[in-house]
């Protein structure tokens, strides 16, 4: 017998000097084609967990990387496992003002709503109720459709002023 022992690897604790890190992606917030391939985190701090933006909520926070959020960052979240911090797409959920009611929305590129310019004297519904994104997703054109960012940013009152202010304008005018 040579003396070698064929169960060593297979025993529990036996494979004392495998690391058990795990491989995170690392890197900064951008498009998937950004954050590249995961490395192996650092061994000697035993990471069991990776970071990544919390892309449900609109924050500055953007860095992917091994280890914890760093203490007191907001906009960051937490996941264990292996490559468990992959980019996911940015997806906000807010409200816009459509008709008398408010829109549950959700995007990937702000917080956007949209509404009839206070000029506008035309009839469609979609249009004069305003809703949730762009203009220019809604298919209306910038001349008769004004789009702001925020939430419940294209209200009564975003409207009112937008029609107040041209009237304030010609009671100046005349008077």
């Amino acid at each position: 017998s040579s003396g070698i022992n064929a169960e060593w690897p297979l025993r529990p604790g036996g494979l004392i000097a495998v690391s058990s890190a795990i491989k995170c992606f690392n890197g900064t917030q951008g498009d998937k084609n950004d954050l590249g391939k995961s490395i192996e985190c650092n061994a000697t701090k035993a990471y069991t967990q990776c970071h990544s933006p919390d892309n449900s909520k609109v924050v500055e926070f953007k860095e992917y990387g091994c280890g914890p959020c760093p203490d007191g960052t907001k906009g960051c979240k937490n996941c264990t496992g292996n490559e468990c911090n992959a980019w996911t797409a940015k997806t906000v959920a807010y409200q816009c003002h459509e008709g008398d009611a408010k829109a549950n929305c959700t995007s990937s590129s702000g917080m956007n709503c949209f509404s009839a310019r206070s000029n506008y004297t035309g009839n469609d519904k979609a249009l004069s109720s305003g809703g949730c994104g762009t203009c220019a997703e809604a298919k209306f054109n910038a001349s008769i459709c004004l789009d702001c960012e925020g939430d419940l940013c294209n209200g009564a009152g975003r409207m009112a002023v937008s029609f107040i202010a041209p009237l304030l304008a010609v009671a100046y005018w005349f008077s």
